[in-house]
């Protein structure tokens, strides 16, 4: 999970990518700006109006400079914020060196240039530092100011306030005075002055609530990030789309997946107790992702054991397909897996799965202190068995009839292949179930097994009286017509 100090020190980063923005912005606004005064006025008279466009572009360098430097970062940032404050009032006070004859400061005061002190100050938002943004309003609020009224206190200037209503003048004398071009108006001022307020509030505001939701989210996502190492991305989503849970079991229809590493016990008691993990976690790695990439939910590893269902937490049309084209993409994964074994001077390994396909008690089971999201029922059990009975029978895959009627109902085209590969075995009852089940597997499976593993099997396969503790044929044979049993595609 991501750490406090971390995500302030990511922040920190953003900030001083926030003053690069700032720097590049203000210098293609300046740009813009001396390349009009160039087009509009003569260069002999506005010279001296493109120089000092040009010595705030290079103040700004300078500031951009320090503030880059882990030394002088913040001292160069807050300090240069006053001299450009500084400049800019000063420059849109100051009469402008191509004005007409005659303009004085009083009539700069009445020009649309104080809302470049806005643009300033919105461009220091680009910082993503609040602090930042209340400075630079406080800095560009006193020395604007300042400078207004220090044009409005010189001796020739003519100020005004609120009180000019009330000082005994007519109408044409109040008009007289307001456009006289010595004449200053404070009331102008107190709305600057509360517009610069308004607008550093509401900046400081938004930058704020952006770093609070970044913070959110990063925290979220870090939340997400844990989850995702216990539980499945089907169930991170339902745990984090603010529901209170999974609520009570429930029962539904869903598709159990087991799928176990054959002679396990023997591959474990010939490896350092570093390599066998290292094995666990790169067979649970590659079998957990192409669970994902079906839309399962791995339950639970069980040893060399994969536990996966399809249909939770929420139940969609095409579990069984979806579970049966799991199954047979493990088993590619596994294929591909042994080849680069193979190629390194490392023995392969042979999985069995085993699938069923029926209904299910889903839902948190356990006490308040611990609770475990998971399915329960016969089905379970049956695709336990029939990942156990894949031994038994020499393959690799073993399903239900059951869930190989539902598939085949699901998806008729991209499954067909697969399907047609399958063939019955025996009818077999399940330990503790009353009821047998038609058992399906892939013979082509088999037989590469009796061709390439043959001299393992002596060692991976259990004895047949542990085989027939868990799964007992019926006596007898019973043939299987695959056309009568499954509908047409």
């Amino acid at each position: 999970m991501v750490s406090a100090e971390a995500l302030g020190d990511a922040i920190d980063r953003e900030v001083k990518e926030g003053l690069a923005y700032m720097f590049w912005g203000r210098l293609v606004a300046l740009g813009t700006l001396a390349l009009g005064a160039v087009l509009a006025v003569p260069l002999d008279r506005s010279g001296l109006y493109v120089a000092a466009i040009v010595a705030f572009g290079l103040l700004n360098a300078l500031s951009f400079g320090l503030a880059r430097s882990s030394r002088f970062a913040t001292v160069a940032t807050w300090s240069f914020v006053v001299i450009d404050a500084a400049i800019l009032t000063y420059i849109f006070v100051t009469p402008s060196p191509f004005a007409v004859e005659g303009w004085t400061s009083q009539l700069n005061l009445r020009l649309p240039n104080f809302l470049y002190l806005g643009v300033f100050l919105v461009s220091m938002a680009l910082t993503y530092s609040p602090a930042l943004v209340v400075w630079s309003g406080a800095v560009t609020i006193v020395v604007w100011t300042i400078a207004y009224c220090w044009v409005a206190t010189r001796p020739d200037s003519i100020a005004y306030g609120r009180d000019l209503l009330d000082g005994g003048l007519s109408d044409a004398e109040i008009i007289a005075l307001v456009l006289d071009p010595r004449s200053v108006s404070l009331i102008n001022l107190s709305y600057q002055t509360m517009f610069l307020v308004l607008v550093t509030i509401i900046l400081a505001i938004a930058v704020w609530r952006s770093r609070r939701l970044v913070r959110k989210q990063v925290a979220a996502e870090a939340q997400r990030s844990a989850l995702s190492r216990y539980f499945s991305p089907n169930i991170v989503r339902e745990l984090s789309s603010g529901t209170s849970g999974f609520g009570e079991p429930s029962l539904q229809t869903a598709a159990i997946l087991f799928a176990d590493m054959v002679g396990f016990t023997r591959i474990s008691e010939g490896l350092a107790p570093e390599d066998l993990v290292k094995l666990l976690k790169e067979y649970h790695a590659r079998l957990a992702t192409v669970a994902f990439a079906h839309g399962g939910t791995v339950d639970k590893y069980i040893g060399d054991e994969i536990m996966v269902h399809f249909g939770t937490p929420r139940p969609r049309k095409d579990d069984a397909a979806r579970a049966l084209a799991c199954a047979r993409d493990m088993l590619e994964q596994v294929r591909q897996w042994n080849e680069q074994r193979l190629a390194s001077g490392e023995y392969p390994i042979e999985v069995g799965i085993g699938v069923h396909y029926g209904e299910v008690i889903v839902g948190n089971i356990g006490d308040e202190r611990r609770l475990e999201y998971t399915v329960l029922g016969d089905t379970v059990n049956v695709a336990s068995r029939l990942e156990r009975l894949t031994r038994k029978i020499g393959t690799s895959l073993a399903i239900s009839e059951d869930l190989l009627i539902a598939a085949r109902a699901q998806s008729a085209t991209n499954l067909a292949p697969t399907i047609e590969e399958l063939q019955a075995d025996q009818m077999h009852f399940v330990r503790g179930r009353r009821r047998p089940i038609v058992v399906w597997y892939l013979p082509r499976a088999h037989k590469q097994e009796r061709r390439g593993v043959a001299s393992r099997r002596q060692h991976s396969v259990p004895s047949q009286s542990k085989q027939v503790d868990r799964i007992l044929p019926v006596t007898g044979t019973t043939t299987f017509d695959i056309s009568k049993r499954l509908p047409p595609p």
